[in-house]
């Protein structure tokens, strides 16, 4: 399907999930070029810290325009950090108002979370069409919010549909998928060759701290065995550089730290890697099953719903993975898991590949099939 309203359309688009942003930002600009698209997000990494988001750097990399939103998080929990973090929402109202006054846009799109709920409530008050993607196996309380507020709701798993309770609005799509992770890279863009299997330690977009300190302690002895890409985060970049340096020389080639892999580095390292370890975020889950790999899945244990544990379990279920919860995660608990998968690597793969096939690929496009659906009658 490739419906295209008559007028200009103006996107908003926001939310916390950079990663099928920017996949549905290529599908959209392929189809459709003429439209126009900025994006509002947030600044900071961690709600309270100093730590950059990726989002402003990765939108403003793809020549759009990006729109900074402070507001709270809306917490099940107690406590001053709640407190503080609530009283921050009506903030994010305003902003979301003046944002939407001021751009005027034909249509919002939401990949949720926090940042995003402001925004969805402003436009529902203005009376403008929100399409909403929902990313994980189990939606947090602003995506819930946000759903009711939608007039389409996209997920990639079917068990969200029955979590978020409007079955009547709900469109199952799949994840958007940025084309470069599909198709790995014809060549290597790193500096180095692996001669030895290929780990890939993952934290997300900000890495993780706690996982970090456990790899950098495992490092002398998977180095001996293993070459290592390892996704950092800006916050442990300067402590990674200093884990590599304390290494004999003979491994410290072995070992490759990443404040942030791009699209291309991600990509090779992903479909090169004997296996991955790392959270358990609903696009990390996700890719890793589109390409058939196996993986040690830690999920952020503060995760809304406890979102990247049941992230973690569909990857468990189909035979790819196990899962390391986080308090039994020590340097030596780590390397036994990775050894145990390696012993186990052809019978895991064989079922990776299987779970592959069942993983729809084309989830941008019928996201934005969607998408156009609802433009229609918004576009005279």
């Amino acid at each position: 399907m490739n419906i295209k309203p008559k007028k200009r359309v103006h996107i908003l688009m926001t939310g916390g999930h950079i990663t099928p942003a920017i996949a549905t930002i290529e599908e959209l600009r392929a189809r459709f070029p003429d439209w126009h698209i900025v994006f509002v997000g947030r600044r900071k990494a961690i709600e309270g810290q100093r730590s950059v988001a990726e989002e402003q750097r990765l939108i403003e990399g793809m020549g759009l325009r990006f729109v900074p939103l402070v507001t709270g998080r809306l917490k099940r929990e107690g406590g001053i950090g709640t407190l503080f973090s609530l009283l921050k929402f009506p903030v994010g109202l305003v902003q979301s108002a003046m944002i939407v006054a001021r751009e005027r846009p034909t249509i919002i799109v939401s990949f949720g979370g926090y940042v995003a709920l402001p925004v969805v409530c402003v436009a529902w008050v203005f009376r403008i069409p929100v399409v909403t993607h929902e990313q994980t196996t189990r939606p947090g309380l602003a995506n819930r919010i946000i759903s009711r507020f939608a007039s389409r709701v996209c997920v990639s798993f079917p068990e969200s549909s029955h979590e978020l309770g409007v079955a009547g609005k709900v469109e199952i799509t799949g994840l958007p998928m940025r084309h470069g992770v599909l198709v790995a890279p014809k060549n290597n863009p790193f500096s180095v060759v692996p001669s030895l299997p290929l780990l890939l330690f993952l934290g997300g977009s900000t890495g993780s701290v706690s996982i970090n300190e456990k790899v950098f302690a495992a490092l002398p002895h998977l180095l001996s065995r293993f070459t290592i890409i390892h996704q950092v985060g800006r916050i442990s970049e300067q402590l990674a550089q200093k884990a590599k340096a304390s290494l004999p020389s003979n491994l410290q080639k072995h070992y490759l730290p990443y404040p942030y892999l791009s699209t291309e580095e991600y990509s090779y390292a992903l479909h090169h890697a004997s296996l991955i370890i790392g959270r358990s975020g609903a696009n990390t889950v996700t890719e890793i099953a589109i390409v058939g790999k196996v993986a040690v899945c830690i999920p952020l244990p503060w995760a809304a719903n406890n979102e990247q544990y049941h992230n973690a379990k569909f990857l468990e279920h189909g035979g790819s993975a196990i899962i390391l919860v986080q308090k039994d995660l020590t340097p030596r608990t780590l390397e036994d898991a990775i050894d145990r998968m390696m012993s186990e690597l052809p019978e895991r793969t064989s079922k990776a590949k299987a779970l592959a096939k069942r993983i729809p690929k084309d989830g941008a496009k019928r996201f934005v099939d969607v998408i156009s659906q609802v433009l229609l009658p918004h576009t005279p």
